[in-house]
């Protein structure tokens, strides 16, 4: 059996339109240079604070508990409340995170600090909510792109800022996250539109359950929901340890591997995602169906784990980088367009933030086995577990998902 989308809405349509989509698209960006620019340093860190690979693990893990734990109800909030609002309660509470990570005396408080930053990813259900508010099924792929274009825009500046400041000191780069995040909530307040609570519909929607049974009882969402975890376990696999990986085995200009060279590659990842989704995906989607895209994302990340797993160079490594980095950037506005398309409007925040809660599931079981496995040096085990993952979730939508 194959699972066909909603059909588009009629009148009342929403047409892409800028004036609301760009300040979105600012604040997206802005967070995300925060997040880069911690992400660089923070493996190395911990690892002079004596972590090893699984400590690092369980802290990637954290992290997506905070996540698996506020999305669903951070979405169902915004619903009710209003976009604004819960963003800006999200960039308050990372900022307060990213201070503590700034000071943390020990590996402990880390972990406590990431976890609370995970507490905010539910600001990715909201956000894409608030896009799918200002547009219609047949805009909303290329309006999730955008979005997610402002990720790697700020990508490339985040880890940017960190390449230059984390010869200063490691925590340099955190402090710079944490003044990008203040500028987040400010263009939220400033710029970003109030969306209105649901007044009306919420009368109608409270008497329907919004329980994580309720919304996997619709078999559109069960199936894309599987495929999503597939595809974001075989990417934490490999992106939770690969700069334990390429420290380990990579040398770079005959110089271990840094959190400086590891900001380089991020740099790279963001200019791919920028490229990506703001101009690739929206030249591929006049093209592919949805499914021969997801199936497209599921073939580049698998050869790119693979090329990963046996380059010994710059322009293999480069091609693995790639590869994964193409796949996931056109994965997330697809997969978050095909959810959204499936969906009545009243109800984008609570089942995008539920969605994205049961992929923290994988987010949190990833690392931890990722961290595991490297523990023993074991690298085509590690790599062999991300190609697998990322085949059966490829056979899943081959088999359930409709062209």
């Amino acid at each position: 059996m194959t699972i066909q989308p909603l059909s588009e809405r009629t009148a009342g349509s929403k047409t892409l339109d800028w004036r609301r989509i760009f300040p979105v698209f600012m604040i997206v960006s802005t967070y995300a240079a925060g997040t880069a620019a911690v992400l660089p340093v923070l493996p190395f860190h911990i690892r002079e604070m004596g972590g090893s690979p699984l400590v690092l693990g369980v802290v990637i893990a954290a992290e997506a508990v905070g996540q698996f734990a506020s999305a669903p109800l951070l979405g169902q909030l915004s619903d009710r409340f209003g976009r604004r609002r819960i963003l800006l309660l999200c960039q308050v509470v990372a900022a307060a995170s990213l201070l503590l990570l700034a000071l943390a005396p020990n590996v402990v408080v880390i972990l406590i600090a990431r976890a609370m930053f995970g507490l905010t990813a539910g600001n990715i259900a909201v956000t894409g909510a608030y896009v799918a508010d200002h547009t219609d099924t047949a805009s909303r792929r290329q309006a999730m792109g955008i979005l997610m274009g402002g990720a790697g825009v700020g990508g490339i500046i985040g880890a940017g800022l960190s390449g230059l400041l984390s010869e200063t000191s490691l925590t340099a780069p955190v402090l710079a996250a944490f003044a990008l995040v203040l500028l987040a909530a400010l263009i939220t307040v400033l710029r970003l539109e109030d969306g209105r609570p649901l007044e009306l519909t919420h009368e109608r929607e409270t008497s329907e359950k919004t329980s994580f049974g309720a919304i996997l009882s619709s078999p559109a969402i069960r199936i894309l929901v599987l495929v999503m975890l597939c595809h974001f376990f075989a990417y934490g696999t490999y992106m939770s340890q690969m700069p334990v990986f390429l420290g380990d085995t990579f040398i770079w200009n005959g110089h271990a591997f840094t959190a400086r060279e590891l900001s380089y590659l991020i740099m790279a990842d963001g200019g791919i995602n920028l490229f990506a989704q703001l101009f690739l995906l929206g030249w591929l989607s006049r093209y592919l169906s949805e499914l021969n895209l997801i199936l497209l994302i599921f073939a580049m990340i698998v050869t790119g784990f693979v090329t990963a797993g046996i380059a010994t160079t710059i322009p293999l490594l480069l091609l693995a980088v790639f590869c994964i980095s193409t796949g996931d950037a056109l994965a997330k506005p697809t997969y978050m367009a095909a959810l959204s398309n499936r969906v009545p409007g009243a109800r984008q925040g609570i089942v995008l933030g539920a969605a994205q809660s049961m992929v923290a599931l994988a987010d949190i079981t990833a690392p931890v086995l990722g961290g595991f496995i490297l523990g023993f040096a074991l690298y085509g085990v590690w790599i062999g577990v991300a190609v697998v993952m990322a085949l059966i979730g490829m056979v899943i939508a081959a088999a359930r998902l409709s062209g």
